[in-house]
């Protein structure tokens, strides 16, 4: 039977890409020695990214681009878990019952900095770029650990989708299930035209 389980573990001072290590320590603010390029992106709310390793390969082959683990800047690159399924609240419990504590809070946008991979890649990414999770329960993780998913009853568990020709914040669907779990609620922006610049990641 397949097993769910962390495929890479990725870092990097900011930016694309991000580069494969073997372990990590996680704490409340994310992978230790993780960076970002823009300060906005240091919230707890969004602390680790994480992809699917299938979806990479799927967008791999349709875009001809050689991506490999880390190349979207995703943190932890999984096999077998299904991120692009999981929704507000859902946990993940990487290495054992002591392991660490993720839950997810919010569909991560594609950013502008892949345009550098290529200028119309990010149209294969509305919806195909993985979540964010906050750090439940800090520790260390490696490349191989098992992920345990405890996911919430689905009439609780919308899934956290992003409209294209914009970013959102995912208030508008996750407010009222990140309350149920004593987290503040996401800033609520409207996206036009006019804004989608200042507020792009």
């Amino acid at each position: 039977m397949d097993v769910s389980r962390i495929e890479s573990i990725n870092i990097s001072p900011g930016g694309i890409p991000k580069l494969a290590v073997e372990s990590i320590k996680v704490e409340e603010a994310g992978l230790v020695g993780d960076g970002h390029d823009h300060e906005k992106h240091r919230t707890p709310l969004q602390a680790i990214s994480l992809l699917d390793a299938e979806l990479l390969e799927a967008l791999r082959d349709e875009s001809g681009i050689p991506l490999v683990a880390g190349s979207l800047g995703e943190n932890l690159t999984l096999r077998g878990v299904g991120v692009q399924r999981l929704g507000a609240g859902d946990r993940l419990r990487v290495g054992g019952d002591t392991g660490v504590v993720l839950e997810i809070t919010r569909v991560r946008p594609p950013c502008y900095v892949l345009d550098a991979l290529s200028p119309d890649f990010k149209r294969l990414l509305w919806n195909r770029i993985g979540m964010y999770a906050r750090v439940i329960r800090s520790g260390r993780m490696q490349t191989g650990d098992i992920v345990d998913m405890e996911l919430l009853a689905t009439e609780h568990r919308p899934l956290l989708r992003e409209p294209k020709g914009g970013c959102i914040d995912g208030s508008s669907i996750a407010t009222s299930i990140l309350a149920d779990h004593g987290m503040p609620p996401l800033p609520s922006v409207e996206y036009s035209s006019e804004s989608i610049e200042e507020n792009r990641p």
